[in-house]
């Protein structure tokens, strides 16, 4: 199966004109045959957590965001191309850091909502850069649901997700043949762009490698509003071995071909499902 990470470099100043650019990446992506692509966190606008805002309106539009999604869906579709899509969710409850997961008939199956919150509510004084995602997002509430989008079962995190190795586990028990992962890292104070990849892969090859799942990360690159991303969007196999690495700090379509009967006998060798003790793992302090 031909999978994809796309690629984003910094958003263009509306969503409209940064969902003209996904189109072109899924255009790119649909013309090679892919069967599966993932885009990167908050993909339609600019990483805005990481500044005080009085207004959201521009980022978290629904009508806005709800033309986007459904144009790129479409397109998609007209390859037989499955799509991740995430974008900053507002409903009634609130504002979620989710992801829309999209079959290869381009309808739009589930989401995602970021479960794990990072940084502060408001900004550190003496730090340049500081991320305020509490400031603006709830909790995810809808777990580590697993999506059947035609051709694969696809689970998926979002940035902060990653570090954490009980969300690959929940994913893999619920199903997942393959995980996305989509982030938007700043390098920051204090480390490096080298320093930041690293970490990166190191937790998601991991994830991949301790559930014997294949991961497609897709992240945002190059430099938005004074802050350095990462980017370097990869595919990392049910070993944990990278297939596929960005080789650029802008819009880029990161190819990388899986086998899932390979994973499946991965996946009998290690014994996972046989040999977990989920009862004896500690999941909270004693009382």
């Amino acid at each position: 199966m031909l999978v994809a990470a796309l690629q984003l470099g910094p958003a263009a100043p509306t969503i409209t004109e940064t969902a003209d650019r996904i189109l072109a990446l899924v255009e790119k992506a649909g013309a090679a045959g892919v069967t599966l692509a993932v885009l990167p966190e908050l993909a339609l606008t600019p990483y805005f957590a990481a500044e005080v805002h009085e207004d959201l309106t521009p980022f978290v539009n629904p009508e806005e965001n709800q033309t986007a999604i459904d144009a790129i869906a479409a397109r998609a579709a007209q390859f037989g191309m499955a799509l991740v899509l995430p974008f900053a969710e507002q409903n009634n409850a609130g504002l979620y850091n989710s992801m829309s997961f999209i079959d290869n008939k381009g309808s739009r199956v589930g989401t995602f909502r970021k479960m794990h919150i990072p940084g502060q509510v408001d900004p550190k004084a003496d730090a340049p850069i500081t991320i305020l995602e509490k400031r603006y997002f709830l909790p995810g509430d809808l777990g580590f649901a697993v999506h059947d989008l035609g051709a694969v079962k696809v689970g998926g995190l979002i940035c902060y997700d990653r570090r954490f190795p009980e969300s690959y586990r929940s994913l893999s028990i619920n199903g997942a043949e393959v995980i996305a992962v989509a982030y938007n890292t700043p390098v920051m104070p204090g480390g490096t762009l080298g320093q930041a990849r690293k970490a990166s892969e190191l937790a998601i090859s991991a994830g991949a490698y301790f559930t014997g799942t294949a991961v497609i990360a897709a992240g945002k690159a190059g430099k938005e509003n004074g802050v350095r991303y990462i980017g370097r969007s990869f595919v990392v196999g049910s070993d944990g071995s990278i297939l596929a690495r960005a080789k650029t700090n802008h819009d880029e379509m990161i190819l990388a071909e899986l086998n899932l009967d390979r994973q499946v006998k991965i996946r009998e060798r290690w014994a996972f499902a046989t040999n977990r003790r989920p009862d004896e793992y500690v999941m909270r302090e004693p009382a």
